[in-house]
């Protein structure tokens, strides 16, 4: 599968958002920023699978600290919905009881700041998405 439009992305996350405090449009931001909207990219340098890229310690720590019945495993993480379910947790874990997302997901201090842009730009001006997207490549 090659990556999903913005219109399926839009949907996924529709539906499969689990987070509390992350919106819809800073999901679909990371996704873009992550892999283009590809949900079958494995980094061949670690474990990271999937739309928001999430390695076994991150399915790990979500199975740990997720409400009873929730349990992904990290094979399944090329679908995307469950990707989408399971880093959303995992968003919402690091925002609250880890060192907040630019540490735990991402590459280093100010990872978020292209994304919260990103979200912003997407909310204010819904009918150029592409554009809003592209923040996150600069």
């Amino acid at each position: 599968m090659s990556g999903l439009s913005y219109e399926q992305m839009v949907k996924l996350v529709t539906d499969n958002n689990r987070s509390k405090i992350f919106s819809d449009e800073f999901v679909i931001c990371l996704a873009w920023k992550e892999t283009n909207f590809d949900p079958e990219v494995v980094n061949g340098g670690s474990t990271a699978t999937g739309l928001m890229q999430l390695t076994k310690g991150a399915v790990d720590l979500v199975n740990k600290n997720s409400p009873a019945g929730i349990h992904f495993n990290h094979d399944e993480m090329t679908d995307a919905a469950k990707n989408i379910q399971c880093g959303t947790y995992y968003l919402d874990i690091c925002k609250t009881r880890l060192a907040g997302v630019d540490k735990s997901f991402g590459t280093g201090a100010g990872y978020s700041k292209s994304i919260c842009a990103c979200e912003k730009a997407l909310k204010s001006d819904s009918t150029h998405p592409m554009a809003a997207l592209q923040i996150n490549h600069r």
